[in-house]
C-alpha cells in the first residue's frame, strides 16, 4: 500500500515523498477468494508446480466457478512431455474438470521459445472461444515477473514495454504475481498438491530465462537479499507510470497526426511509439527513433523519410507524418507514361479515377472545367521534374511547382500533365491529389466539358 506524505521545504513549497507501508500480505487462499472472477475461465496448466497450485487453489476455494483446463504438449522432451500430458489429464479427471490438449511439433531448433509462446496463446484463445470462457488464467508469479522485466531491459527496443507483466491484460489474468515461487511451493506442500518437474528448467544454458533464474538473479540477491522483491515493486510502479504516459500520448496522437508541430517536443517520442504500435510496428531501434526525431525537428528539411525496416518507411511531409509500406514491384510491370483519354470512359490510377465527359457532374469540386472550344484528343503525360508549366510571365518547373504547393515527396512522382491536341498544358494533376491551372487557362464562362476526378479513400 502506498501513501503520500507532504513536507514543507525551505522555500515554502510542498514536496511529495512516497512512503511505502507494508500491509499484511494476503495468502493464496485469500487472494483467490477475494478476487472477482468471470463465471467461466480457462486455466493454462503445464503440470508444473505453478499451474498445479493455481488449479488446486481455484478448484478448492472457488467451487462456484466453471473451470476449463488447456494444456499444450510441445513434444520437445519425448516421453517426459507425454507424461506431463497424461498427468494433467488425470488430475483434471479426478477433479471432473474438462481438459483440452494440443499436441505440436517444433518447426526447428532456433526460436523455439518464441514459437512455443505463440502456439500456447493461440491455443488458449481458441479454447476460450470454443467454451465461451470470459478469461484465461495464467500461473505466472513474482519470480517470473522479475525474469520478464530483466529480459525486457536486456533485449531493449524502444517500443518494447519495460514493465514486466500486468495482473490483467485484456482477458488474461495473473493472480499470482505478488507471490514468490517459494510461497507457491509451500502452498503445494501444505495442501498435498502433486506436480511434475521439467528437467530443462534446471539447465542454465537452455534459455536466457533459465540463465537469469539460476545465475544472474541469485547473484543480485548476494548484493541485496530483497533484490527480487524490489525489482517486482519497480515493475508495478513503472506500469502505473507508463499507463499515465500512454493516456497522455493518446490525447496528443490526433493532434500529432494533423500537425506534429502542435505537440510539445518532449512528447514526440511517446506519441510516435503509440502511432507506430497502432499500425502494428513494435520493433523500433534507438537509432531509428533518433533519426525520426532529428528529421521532425529539422525545419530546413521540410520533407524526408526514415527506413524502419521490413519495407516500412516513416515519411515527413511538411507538418505531417505518414507511414507507408513499400511494395515489391515487378520490373516488367511498367505503367504507361502517356494515356489518351476517351469521352465517357473512366481511366483508373493508383489514387483514383478520371473521366472526360460532356455531362455536367453533380459535384463541382470534383470536376475540372475544360476549355469551351476544346477539340481533338486529350492526353495525360507523366510529368518529369524539368517539365515547364506556363505562368503569366515565363514558366515554372514541375519540381518547383510541387514544392510550392507542398505536395508530399512520396506523391510527386505521380504527377501528370493534361494536354490538348497541340500539346499545350491545360492543367497539372499534382500527385494525383489536386489540380493546378496554368496562367491563361481559366475556366470558361459557359462550361461544356469537364474532367471528373475521384480520389480513392485510404
Amino acid at each position: 500500500m502506498n501513501c503520500l506524505k507532504a513536507t514543507l521545504d525551505k522555500g515554502g513549497f510542498f514536496l511529495m515523498t512516497m512512503g511505502k507501508i507494508k500491509a499484511m500480505k494476503k495468502t493464496i487462499a485469500q487472494t483467490i477468494k477475494a478476487k472477482e472472477w468471470p463465471e467461466k475461465v480457462v486455466l493454462a496448466v503445464s503440470g508444473g508446480l505453478d499451474s498445479m497450485t493455481l488449479l488446486d487453489a481455484l478448484h478448492r476455494y472457488r467451487p462456484d466457478l466453471d473451470l476449463v483446463v488447456a494444456h499444450v504438449n510441445y513434444q520437445l522432451r519425448g516421453a517426459a512431455s507425454d507424461g506431463d500430458e497424461d498427468f494433467v489429464r488425470n488430475q483434471c479427471q479426478a477433479r471432473q474438470i474438462p481438459c483440452y490438449v494440443k499436441r505440436v511439433t517444433a518447426p526447428g531448433k532456433s526460436g523455439v521459445e518464441a514459437w512455443a509462446r505463440k502456439v500456447r496463446y493461440d491455443f488458449f484463445d481458441q479454447v476460450a472461444k470454443e467454451t465461451g470462457s470470459r478469461a484465461v488464467v495464467l500461473a505466472q508469479h513474482q519470480d517470473d515477473q522479475v525474469e520478464t522485466l530483466l529480459l525486457q531491459l536486456i533485449r531493449g527496443g524502444l517500443a518494447q514495454q519495460k514493465t514486466g507483466m500486468m495482473g490483467q491484460s485484456d482477458y488474461y489474468l495473473r493472480p499470482f504475481l505478488d507471490f514468490s515461487k517459494e510461497e507457491l511451493k509451500n502452498y503445494a506442500k501444505d495442501n498435498q498438491v502433486e506436480w511434475r518437474e521439467d528437467a530443462t528448467n534446471a539447465d542454465p544454458s537452455y534459455t536466457g530465462r533459465n540463465q537469469l533464474r539460476h545465475e544472474i538473479i541469485p547473484a543480485l540477491a548476494t548484493i541485496n537479499a530483497k533484490a527480487k522483491e524490489h525489482l517486482a515493486d519497480f515493475a508495478k510502479q513503472e506500469a502505473v507510470d507508463q499507463e499515465l504516459l500512454q493516456d497522455q500520448a493518446k490525447i496528443f496522437l490526433p493532434v500529432f497526426q494533423a500537425d506534429f508541430h502542435q505537440v510539445p517536443k518532449p512528447w514526440w517520442e511517446k506519441t510516435i511509439l503509440l502511432w507506430l504500435q497502432n499500425q502494428g510496428i513494435y520493433q523500433v531501434k534507438n537509432g531509428q527513433m533518433v533519426a525520426i526525431l532529428s528529421l521532425l525537428a529539422n525545419d530546413q528539411k521540410p520533407n524526408g523519410q526514415v527506413d524502419l525496416g521490413d519495407g516500412w518507411m516513416m515519411i515527413k511531409a511538411y507538418s505531417q507524418v505518414q507511414l507507408i509500406k513499400e511494395e515489391k514491384t515487378v520490373k516488367n510491370d511498367r505503367k504507361p507514361e502517356e494515356l489518351v483519354l476517351k469521352l465517357d470512359q473512366w481511366q483508373f490510377f493508383d489514387r483514383g479515377q478520371l473521366l472526360w465527359t460532356q455531362k455536367k457532374p453533380q459535384k463541382a469540386d470534383q470536376a475540372l472545367v475544360l476549355p469551351e472550344h476544346l477539340v481533338g484528343v486529350l492526353t495525360l503525360s507523366l510529368a518529369k521534374k524539368d517539365d515547364r508549366v506556363p505562368l503569366k510571365i515565363g514558366t515554372k518547373s514541375v519540381r518547383r511547382l510541387l514544392i510550392d504547393k507542398k505536395i508530399p515527396v512520396t506523391l510527386r512522382e505521380k504527377t501528370w500533365l493534361l494536354k490538348d491536341q497541340s500539346q499545350a498544358v491545360l492543367a497539372v494533376w499534382l500527385g494525383q491529389q489536386t489540380w493546378y491551372l496554368p496562367a491563361g487557362r481559366d475556366r470558361p464562362n459557359v462550361a461544356k466539358q469537364w474532367l471528373v476526378w475521384r480520389i480513392e479513400e485510404n
